[in-house]
């Protein structure tokens, strides 16, 4: 009867859950985002409550912390799409449209006014819409802290909620999969966003010593291709390094070569290498999975599907290997047998 009685709870739970995900769907996506926030931040909220901070003010404490983060991500597009617009408009107006490349003895005019005419009206409008929908962003953003917070401050009784209707059989099943999601998260988005900081911060200076006309926005484009799968900042800096050499200026080449070299590729890596051992290196997804989750997840979801991508890939292997284990342990005892 009791059997009975909590497949029919657990049935009515994910029917109600159905329901609330279409009601919720606006903000759906923003609570997949602040799950995962929370998960990155649980091990902070654990830290402060060790260190004799109430878990109420803990929560409060890392969630503000976590809501700074974010937004230190996000303000240098808002900067660089809204305020900075102008700017980087000029810049796209004044790219040289034909750039000659010579191989051997043959030279080819690469003709850029196709991605200049197609960028223009597009950072124009991206930068409207983005001020059109502030309001909208704002109480989503609102909506992600309170997430986070209820996230972490009841993590305990949700932890008991999640584990109440599953068979204590199957617990070992819900732990390996929290822990692949929580591995995944910590080995590939944390070191990534630190590697993307780090390079904004480096770049940003390299490019402002070296005098580039719109340094907030290579710095930017550097964070950004750090955060992409199999790609670092390398090919900016080998881009800007062969166009000042087919511009015949040698100096700013051996500078961008070098500096580029040292701290938009070395030290970003070295930074990560140290935070990763820190984090007691947490077991990450194969690249080519990371890179298929990654791409897939965006192309069908949008931008959290850069987050949500991965984490399914990484729950659906966690599955894999408990089935594989399984399977192993019932061929072991039927040759024990």
């Amino acid at each position: 009867m009791a059997s009975e009685r909590r497949t029919v709870l657990v049935g009515l739970g994910v029917v109600i859950a159905a329901i609330a995900a279409l009601v919720l769907s606006r903000v759906i996506m923003t609570i997949l985002v602040a799950i995962a926030a929370s998960y990155m931040l649980l091990p902070a909220h654990k830290w402060t409550i060790r260190h004799g901070v109430p878990s109420y003010w803990s929560a409060i404490l890392v969630t503000l912390a976590g809501v700074v983060a974010s937004l230190a991500l996000i303000v240098p597009f808002v900067f660089v799409l809204y305020v900075r617009r102008d700017a980087l408009l000029d810049g796209i107006a004044a790219l040289d449209t034909s750039i000659p490349v010579t191989v051997g003895s043959e030279t080819v005019i690469l003709n850029l006014t196709p991605l200049q005419e197609a960028l223009t009206p597009n950072v124009s409008r991206v930068a409207v819409v983005a001020a059109q929908q502030m309001s909208v962003y704002s109480a989503k953003f609102v909506v992600y802290a309170f997430v986070v917070f209820a996230l972490l401050y009841y993590y305990n009784s949700l932890r008991s909620l999640v584990f109440g209707p599953i068979p204590a059989m199957y617990h070992d099943v819900i732990d390996r999969v929290h822990g692949r999601i929580r591995e995944v998260l910590f080995g590939h988005y944390v070191l990534v966003l630190v590697g993307g900081v780090v390079t904004y911060g480096t770049g940003l200076g390299v490019f402002l010593l070296l005098d580039y006309e719109l340094p907030f926005i290579l710095a930017l484009v550097g964070a950004v291709l750090w955060t992409l799968p199999f790609i670092s900042a390398a090919p900016l800096a080998l881009g800007l390094a062969v166009f000042h050499l087919l511009e015949g200026e040698l100096v700013m080449f051996v500078a961008i070569a070098t500096l580029g070299a040292v701290f938009l590729i070395a030290l970003p890596n070295l930074i990560v290498d140290v935070v990763r051992f820190r984090l007691g290196d947490p077991e990450r997804l194969s690249q080519t999975l990371y890179f298929v989750g990654f791409v897939g997840g965006g192309l069908t979801i949008g931008v959290v599907g850069f987050i949500v991508g991965p984490i399914v890939l990484a729950i659906v292997v966690a599955l894999t290997n408990l089935l594989a284990e399984s399977s192993h342990s019932e061929t072991v005892e039927s040759h024990s047998e």
